[in-house]
């Protein structure tokens, strides 16, 4: 017995389970797009067993991304700047005549960065900047009047074609700005100085995500603690450079170490050894990543793709095509998920896609046999060939010569169509009869039997007292026999078709004729081709056959209660005969609010299949303390077997699915969801919802029973 568990728990339970959203697009952490699609299979194809090809393209910083970003870039302008750097950063950046300096570098890095910032799509919405040495200064950029500190990275108030920050940067010499207001200052290095006035650029910018990307050649002096206490408040996250050999990240738990300023908000320190990377370095910062593509099959582990054109990881923007095999599929339904991961500069996050496929089964051809009869005459065929799931179904019969048949003989089939149908062969012999199936969507199944034709056979029917019946009735055979040698005797054999063994029948005749009888308790489900043989004292010999098909009553009903308050089973369809019954609600004041009840039992006399369902679309109980809705539940049986299925919409407006589950509802009611039981004579029992109050009231909501 299933453990009850309160509907909180429940609720966790099916929230873990739950499959990721089926978006299409959607953006990473640090707002840039990521986007995946499948080109193939389309939704809801029908494929064949076997693997299934899953093809699309993934994409990052291609589409919209969330502008929720401003960048302030911190210069450092101390007099250890005007070092000279080997390799350069792409001339002199500043105008100041010194070319391939450090704080060259510094400009032509935060320069790269804003020209990432700059381009469509970007996450970057403002950019400001200031500069430090022994004291600071915000950087004014843009000409606009007034000191302004933040301005969009692609501004050109002056339409010079240079971006304003871009010319407000260039203007940052060793202890001063020039534009668009000039600023100087002693040449120390104060990191205080440094994210003081960083701070002020970065806390003007209207967007609510704040990178600081602050750059220093050397030790820097002054007490931090204040500053980035006021940038944690600010939600300001800094990224520390530790510009050429001359300084390092330290310690965190240094006093005002590089590496402090940026892990104490979040950030990280990094060290650039070689200052000529710095332009390649510091655009990482908001730098996007398609970094991985997997593919789910019904829920199951993550599968990695591999077969991408071109490969990952890529920088965004970027577009990629993917090609992927599932495993083998076997028949049903199945949700084949892509799902594409990326970074940026705000973490890692992803995006999921899906779609829904049906591997439609091959048919099962059971061709019957072996046959035997009599050259010139009709010879009864059986065949049997199922396909459930279509989409349409084709049969032929075909015969070919296999041993002891005269050449130029020919058959002829009363309907080559048929699965039961006729043959008539011009000789004797042994001849290869096969039954094909077509669905038209997986190959053709063919399966062979024999037919074996004598010269002289007696001749034979078969008939059953009763050929529709429930599992565990017994039926009675009796199979005429007639023989133009008056004198021969006859066994016979009848194989019931349903996996026992051959069994002799009796055999009672006189002159030329006589009566082959049988019995049998059939207790597999479904058709059952019985076929008896009729065999002389010469070993020839005929066959007959009838169908008997076996089967469960079933019955359904949408609604019934037991207890203090009993409501009969409402509506109860019940088979056979068929039954399809609706009603449009229910009222039973304290106990039961119901609405679109309906109930249905059919029966296929054909193949024995029978189905009882039944759904109530909505549902207020126990004066409102349980709602649901979206309730139906499914018995079928069939020659496969007997099973039952159901399903639960919401639950007090949770989504609850298939899985069976016992909720408890505190002081009120115990639900029990999805129940399988069997019943005192071995019945199928499903119960999609049954409620047991604490007083003993029990509720049932779509049913259904077999046997």
């Amino acid at each position: 017995m299933r453990p009850s568990i309160t509907v909180g728990a429940a609720l966790a339970a099916t929230v873990a389970l739950a499959l990721p959203a089926h978006a299409a697009t959607g953006n990473l952490p640090g707002g840039t797009s990521i986007g995946v699609t499948i080109t193939g299979p389309a939704n809801n194809a029908v494929v064949v067993p076997g693997p299934v090809t899953v093809t699309g393209k993934a994409s990052i910083g291609t589409g919209a991304a969330v502008v929720d970003t401003a960048l302030t870039y911190v210069l450092d302008v101390s007099g250890s700047t005007g070092g000279t750097v080997t390799a350069g950063c792409g001339g002199d950046q500043n105008g100041d005549g010194n070319p391939a300096t450090i704080l060259d570098c510094e400009i032509a890095a935060a320069r790269s960065l804003n020209a990432k910032a700059a381009v469509p799509n970007t996450v970057v919405g403002s950019v400001g900047a200031a500069v430090f040495g022994s004291d600071s200064a915000t950087v004014d950029v843009s000409p606009a009047p007034g000191d302004q500190k933040v301005a969009a990275p692609n501004a050109d108030a002056n339409g010079n074609g240079t971006t304003d920050i871009s010319e407000a940067l260039g203007s940052a010499h060793i202890g001063n700005v020039q534009l668009f207001t000039p600023h100087s200052f002693a040449s120390g290095t104060n990191y205080t100085a440094g994210l003081t006035a960083g701070l002020a650029s970065a806390t003007a910018a209207p967007q609510q995500r704040k990178l600081m990307i602050f750059l220093s050649d050397g030790a820097g002096s002054g007490a931090v603690d204040a500053q980035l206490q006021q940038a944690v408040n600010a939600g300001i996250k800094i990224f520390t450079f530790a510009v050429s050999n001359g300084v390092a990240c330290g310690q965190a738990s240094a006093p005002n170490s590089l590496r402090k300023i940026a892990e104490t908000t979040g950030g990280t320190c990094t060290e650039v050894p070689d200052v000529s990377q710095l332009p390649d370095v510091v655009p990482g910062v908001i730098a996007s990543k398609l970094t991985q593509l997997t593919l789910k099959v019904d829920g199951g582990a993550d599968l990695p793709i591999t077969s991408i054109t071109p490969g990952l990881p890529q920088d965004g923007p970027a577009t990629v095509d993917y090609s992927v095999d599932t495993p083998a599929l076997a028949a049903g339904t199945h949700e084949l998920c892509v799902t594409a991961r990326g970074t940026d500069g705000g973490g890692a996050g992803g995006v999921t896609e899906c779609v829904t496929v049906k591997v439609n089964a091959p048919p099962v051809v059971k061709p019957g046999g072996p046959y035997a009869g009599q050259e010139g005459t009709d010879v009864s065929l059986a065949g049997l060939v199922t396909d459930p799931d279509g989409p349409s179904l084709t049969t032929a019969w075909t015969a070919a010569p296999q041993s002891g048949v005269d050449a130029g003989a020919t058959c002829s089939f009363g309907n080559a169509a048929a699965q039961t149908t006729t043959v008539k062969c011009t000789d004797d012999g042994v001849w290869q009869l096969t039954l094909t199936g077509n669905d038209g969507l997986n190959p053709p199944v063919a399966v062979s039997t024999t037919l074996t034709l004598t010269n002289v056979a007696p001749q034979v029917t078969l008939n059953a007292d009763k050929t529709l019946v429930t599992r565990g009735t017994t039926v009675n055979f009796s199979a005429p026999l007639t023989d133009i040698a008056t004198n021969d005797k006859h066994t016979c054999t009848l194989d019931f078709d349903d996996g026992s063994p051959v069994v002799n029948g009796t055999v009672a005749q006189g002159a030329g004729s006589g009566t082959c009888t049988a019995s049998r308790t059939f207790t597999a489900l479904g058709a059952h081709n019985v076929l008896v043989k009729v065999t002389d004292d010469d070993g020839a010999s005929a066959t007959a056959v009838v169908k008997v098909v076996v089967y469960l009553r079933g019955e359904a009903w949408a609604l019934n209660a037991t207890g203090l308050i009993t409501v009969a089973k409402t509506p109860h369809a019940q088979c056979p005969p068929n039954e399809d019954k609706t009603v449009a609600s229910v009222n039973v004041l304290g106990l039961a609010s119901v609405n679109a009840l309906h109930a249905d039992c059919t029966l296929d006399a054909n193949t024995g299949r029978t189905v009882a369902s039944a759904r109530v679309e909505g549902a207020s109980l126990l004066g409102g303390a349980i709602t649901l809705n979206a309730i139906e539940a499914k018995c079928v049986s069939d020659a496969s077997g007997v099973a039952g299925s159901s399903k639960v919409g919401t639950l007090n407006g949770q989504p609850i699915g298939t899985g069976p589950a016992t909720i408890g509802i505190p002081g009120v009611a115990t639900v029990h969801l999805n129940e399988t039981a069997t019943g005192p004579n071995g019945q199928l029992i499903q119960n999609a919802v049954r409620v047991r109050t604490l007083l003993g009231q029990e509720i049932i909501l779509s049913a259904c029973r077999l046997g």
